[in-house]
């Protein structure tokens, strides 16, 4: 639900109006236009995908420490640093397309009868579809899958990177000061560790997250911005830095600390 919010939130260009600058009138508005489920509109997507993202971001990010660490005379940070962005990158582009759709299913604001995508599977195959459509030739454009990759990318290497890199720190640092094994680390200091790293790196990062969405919902024949950089000048111009390229952040903070904090002291314990 916190996710759904974000998206409408994020896509909607900050303006004169006070209710622009504000995200809760969208929960009144969302459960009266198109009820209680609504909230968890696109969630299906957001399952499937997550599956595969979060087992390839770390196999990957322990696959890429070991051919790091064979090149000898790295620091320890600046492993976790590289193999956590690389690793980000590759689950990125090994899942991108579930994640463009997760966001036009979150954006369907309207009511059942008048759905432009009925599930996951129908929206992968209407979007080359249509852009096809567009483009004049009705050709099935796989590229259309793919819009906004690159701000996901630029936003995606340092967040990961961040992420993993505060992490380890942060373990190893009270390792330090207190004397004891990382083994011996609670499952609470974890979490503690695993929630400030989360927080660092989205606040970090952010405004390329507002970038993404607002390329994945663009649907003209031509990109919405023509570089993320672009992007960024341009929504900063016309709406300000916290309320056009933060926008959301608060909401960002509600679900992706917890989230963080959760997935990476759990994959940590699981992997002692």
């Amino acid at each position: 639900p916190i996710e759904r919010v974000k998206i409408l939130f994020q896509i909607s260009k900050a303006d004169t109006t006070a209710q622009s600058a504000r995200y809760w009138h969208y929960i009144p508005t969302i459960y009266r236009e198109e009820g209680l489920l609504a909230f968890w509109k696109g969630n299906s997507a957001a399952v499937i995908r997550v599956v595969p993202y979060m087992s390839i971001t770390f196999l990957s990010y322990e696959e890429y420490k070991i051919a790091l660490r064979k090149l000898g005379g790295l620091s320890s940070n600046f492993v976790n640093l590289c193999s956590g962005s690389m690793a980000g990158l590759t689950a990125v582009a090994t899942t991108y397309p579930l994640d463009l759709v997760r966001a036009r299913l979150a954006k369907q604001e309207a009511g059942l009868k008048t759905k432009k995508y009925n599930s996951m599977l129908d929206a992968l195959i209407k979007i080359p579809q249509e852009q096809g459509k567009r483009q004049g030739d009705h050709r099935f454009r796989l590229g259309a899958l793919y819009r906004g990759i690159g701000a996901t990318m630029f936003g995606e290497a340092p967040y990961a990177g961040l992420k993993f890199a505060c992490y380890e720190w942060m373990k190893a640092s009270l390792c330090t000061n207190w004397g004891v094994e990382e083994e011996e680390l609670t499952p609470m200091t974890r979490v503690t560790c695993g929630a400030l790293s989360g927080l660092m790196a989205v606040n970090v990062v952010y405004p390329f997250d507002v970038v993404r969405r607002r390329m994945q919902m663009h649907e003209g024949e031509k990109g919405l911005y023509r570089t993320p950089f672009h992007a960024i000048l341009q929504i900063v111009r016309e709406e300000g830095v916290q309320r056009g390229l933060y926008r959301g952040l608060t909401l960002n903070y509600i679900k992706t600390v917890p989230n963080v904090a959760l997935y990476m002291s759990i994959y940590d314990v699981c992997k002692q």
